[in-house]
């Protein structure tokens, strides 16, 4: 197919359809022809402050309007977009910054006080561009010609040192995707997709391409919607939305919040999920209340080969499977299992993931020598110049040709849809001034994927760590790692059991043993409501008690495990509790209180509510 490059499909989209309305936020809305305008503005003061083809811009902005005008001013200059979270931890914001070293930025109107003082210590001398609307119309200047192989964006990982790492995008690798998704779901002009992603992930380029390159609506939900179960299953409902791209762990949340609170949910055809493995649970919970009105899609791929490389879309059929697939490959796609020896795995056998495609990124910015480990010659043939991407994920063919998705096979993991390297968390554990040695793995308990951290203290002694200690350890990981890469347990040893030759045995950590903060943690719950929640607290966090006044965030608590814990109380109590609700008194007590409010609210009996089983809260 000739190449195209993704902003010219969305400026044929803004001809035809000038005055559909291209963004909604809760800052308004923005019409085909003003995204078409704001855009220009931003190529016009990029070019005018030096920048050109190539140039690395980081994207520092929290309304989406200017974000999606920046991603297109700046690909119209032949420019290489860096989107950054405002919300990330500063620390990490910074140390994106430092690596790329950026000479621009595009930042808001106005621009945004955490922006402004990552790049004062990070860039100091960039030249920063504001992304609202232009003063006046401007002349418009033909676009800088753009090759398929041309570096588009960067989206960063954890790095295995603790610093980010960048994956830099090819141009011409994104719009067979978009063509391919659109064309799959039968995307038409007026589509509502809702944009719940970070923008510092690659998934956000199936939020804003699917829909422009479409005459489609991005819409956005207000910030604090989106880890809130009932406010997003309400959202999505008011809001009409055709298109979902999100995590299973939302996807948990938002159905189980929309059954509580019955809603229709009229408008959604499609859920596309990817970044976590989807549960036939998950599945099973909306077929039961939906049918197959609603219909899911199951898509894999790492960032590194552009997106997602495999779909499955689900059926009820798959409820009976142990796990559900991640399907087939998409068009220009191959799969490739290869055994420990690398030879091609035998059909029905564990192999390694490789996946084979034109569509590729770059490799990793400003590392080569990863680039290469990751980016291999064919397996099977040993063709040099034949590139496979490497996944390090292990996986199998059914017996109907569809791939099964089995796991890691080394230190990086995801958690929330987020992708996490081990080896970077430890990194950042040793800078801490307790901290002599740190082991960092990653379990599963009750559906919720989490990280337990084994620490080797300076000069402290073996057994639980303070409470205090825990406290300000999780505050200090907090300023420089992302949510999901926050452990949630703390296991402190006299040392970390090691092979002969010195390193980590990891498969020598000890199972944690329960915490005498966990089995005396304060008053046991009082009530029939409160003693409910404590068993679904229990589910949720990584420890074996809970006292009425525990606090969900220093007990290990992350914001998409907030979502699973609203998300069985949905469930459980047939309420939709507001996550503002839950904020205020983040306890067993508190959210107890909560659903209290919410049952009486509906007029629902409380002497109704049933015992669950779970374990002695005593």
């Amino acid at each position: 197919m000739t190449f195209e490059a993704i902003h010219d499909l969305v400026g044929r989209t803004i001809g035809r359809s000038p005055d559909q309305v291209a963004v909604e936020t809760p800052q308004g809305a923005l019409g085909y022809a003003e995204l078409d305008a704001r855009a220009a503005h931003v190529a016009d003061a990029l070019k005018a402050a030096g920048a050109g083809a190539g140039a690395f811009v980081p994207v520092l902005v929290r309304d989406r309007r200017d974000l999606v005008a920046a991603v297109l001013g700046i690909l119209r200059i032949g420019g290489v977009f860096v989107p950054l979270d405002l919300a990330a931890p500063p620390t990490r914001l910074r140390a994106t910054l430092l690596e790329v070293a950026p000479e621009w930025a595009v930042v808001g109107s106005p621009a945004d006080p955490a922006a402004l003082q990552a790049l004062s210590e990070a860039a100091p001398t960039a030249r920063t561009v504001t992304a609202g609307p232009a003063a006046s119309p401007g002349v418009r200047r033909e676009h800088h010609r753009s090759g398929a192989d041309d570096p588009a964006y960067v989206f960063f990982t954890s790095g295995t040192t603790g610093r980010p790492k960048g994956i830099v995008g090819r141009l011409g690798s994104i719009a067979p995707y978009i063509r391919w998704e659109t064309g799959l779901l039968g995307v038409e002009p007026g589509w509502r997709v809702s944009q719940l992603v970070s923008p510092s992930f690659d998934a956000v380029l199936r939020d804003l391409f699917v829909p422009l390159t479409t005459g489609g609506t991005i819409v956005v939900p207000p910030p604090e919607t989106v880890l809130d179960p009932a406010a997003l299953a309400r959202w999505t409902d008011e809001e009409r939305i055709d298109l979902v791209h999100t995590v299973p762990s939302l996807f948990r949340g938002l159905v189980s919040a929309a059954i509580a609170g019955d809603r229709t949910l009229g408008s959604l055809r499609w859920v596309a999920l990817s970044g976590e493995r989807l549960a036939t649970s998950d599945a099973e919970l909306l077929f039961g209340r939906y049918g197959d009105r609603i219909r899911l899609l199951n898509l894999y791929g790492p960032s590194e080969t552009t997106m997602t490389k495999t779909f499955h879309v689900v059926t009820r059929q798959d409820l009976a499977r142990p796990s559900i697939p991640v399907g087939r490959p998409i068009p220009d796609a191959e799969v490739l299992l290869v055994d420990e020896h690398g030879r091609p795995a035998e059909p029905g056998t564990v192999g390694e993931i490789h996946l084979r495609t034109p569509h590729r990124s770059l490799g990793y910015h400003g590392h080569p020598r990863e680039t290469a480990r990751a980016f291999v010659p064919h397996p099977v043939t040993g063709d040099r110049t034949d590139l496979v991407y490497r996944t390090g994920d292990y996986g199998r063919l059914l017996d109907d040709g569809a791939l099964e998705f089995l796991g890691r096979k080394d230190h990086q993991v995801k958690i929330g849809g987020v992708r996490v390297e081990l080896e970077g968390v430890e990194c950042v554990l040793r800078d801490h001034p307790a901290v002599a040695d740190a082991a960092v793995v990653a379990v599963e308990e009750a559906g919720a994927a989490h990280l337990r951290a084994y620490l080797e203290l300076r000069d402290a002694p073996a057994g639980a760590a303070p409470e205090a200690f825990d406290r300000e350890l999780r505050g200090y990981l907090r300023e420089r790692l992302p949510d999901s890469a926050v452990p949630a347990r703390f296991v402190p040893l006299a040392e970390l059991p090691r092979t002969l030759s010195g390193k980590i045995d990891r498969r020598a950590l000890p199972a944690p043993s329960p915490r005498a903060a966990d089995r005396t943690a304060g008053e046991p719950p009082r009530t029939t409501t409160e003693r409910t929640v404590a068993v679904l607290w229990l589910r949720t966090l990584p420890v074996s008690g809970a006292g009425r006044d525990d606090d969900f965030f220093a007990s290990g608590g992350t914001s998409l495990l907030v979502v699973s814990l609203l998300a069985l109380v949905n469930q459980t109590f047939a309420v939709t509790v507001p996550l503002r609700d839950f904020l205020l008194s983040p306890t067993v007590a508190g959210l107890a209180a909560a659903v209290e409010k919410e049952l009486l609210a509906a007029d629902a009996p409380l002497d109704d509510l049933f015992a669950i089983q779970g374990p002695d809260l005593r």
